[in-house]
């Protein structure tokens, strides 16, 4: 659980839809997480791009997304619950992750597989790197 301690930039954020992959919030991403030893998680997902034009509105998926809350582990699996969400409709809602520790300072977090009405296979996938202390 120690190995997802602390704060992480995004580096890539990608939705793949049967397999074909689509970047979102940017190429590159913004982004941050943070991990706390206490249960506490933090995350936030920008398009650079949206930043820029300065709209206020933003398209929640690949755009700006934010939220906090708390978080457990469980083997390759990791759970964050929602407490504050910039989306009120996610707040009280658990995301699970499947977590591949790369090496130290790389991870990637992705959802679990789903599949749409249409029969589309569902995945976002995001590469997240340690923040150095000299960040």
């Amino acid at each position: 659980m120690t190995d997802l301690l602390g704060a992480w930039w995004l580096v890539e954020c990608v939705n793949y839809r049967d397999g074909v992959p689509t970047p979102t919030f940017g190429t590159p991403p913004a982004g941050q997480i943070q991990y706390t030893a206490d249960g506490r998680m933090g995350a936030f997902l920008m398009d650079p791009a949206w930043a820029e034009r300065g709209d206020p509105k933003a398209d929640s998926f690949t755009e700006f997304f934010a939220y906090g809350g708390t978080w457990s582990r469980e083997g390759d699996m990791v759970r964050h619950l929602i407490l504050y969400s910039s989306q009120p409709g996610r707040v009280g809602t658990t995301f699970e992750r499947v977590v591949r520790v790369i090496d130290h300072d790389t991870i990637v977090l992705e959802t679990v597989p789903e599949v749409s009405k249409s029969g589309k296979t569902y995945i976002t996938s995001l590469t997240w790197k340690r923040v150095a202390a000299s960040d």
